[in-house]
């Protein structure tokens, strides 16, 4: 019963968490000039999944290792995914928010956050790590 009501609250968590999402993505079109912003913004209005993301937006994005950001252009993994959620790289608040919303996703795909910051760091290019979700989904669901 207990987890039928955690079930339900982090459906609503979902929900609230799409709807900010939304409203976030219009005004970022609305007050921006940079193509780039503009583009994720437009590509995030779908939901993709978590390979999708790495090969679309990881082209947006210098990689690094060890940290989300380096403030200037680079991500991680984890970084590259949270930015898709509206993650400007930079803003600490907004980063909670974001990574809670990478979180949920990596979790409805069953995918480890572990697994994918110890392929990133170990050397792993974005395109490589999606790959290797891709040919693997009983590996990357089995590292929860």
């Amino acid at each position: 019963m207990a987890q039928q009501q955690l079930l339900k609250q982090e459906s609503s968590v979902s929900q609230i968490l799409r709807t900010h999402k939304k409203q976030l993505t219009k005004n970022i079109e609305r007050h921006t000039l940079e193509p780039n912003i503009s583009t994720i913004s437009q590509q995030s209005n779908q939901e993709s999944s978590i390979s999708q993301i790495l090969r679309t937006y990881g082209k947006q994005f210098t990689q690094i290792r060890k940290q989300y950001t380096d403030g200037l252009g680079g991500r991680c993994v984890m970084g590259v995914i949270m930015s898709y959620y509206g993650w400007d790289g930079k803003c600490i608040n907004n980063a909670e928010r974001r990574l809670y919303a990478a979180l949920v996703a990596l979790r409805r795909a069953g995918i480890s956050k572990e697994l994918l910051i110890e392929l990133n760091d170990s050397g792993a290019t974005f395109d490589e790590i999606a790959d290797y979700l891709d040919r693997n989904p009983e590996l990357a669901n089995s590292n929860k």
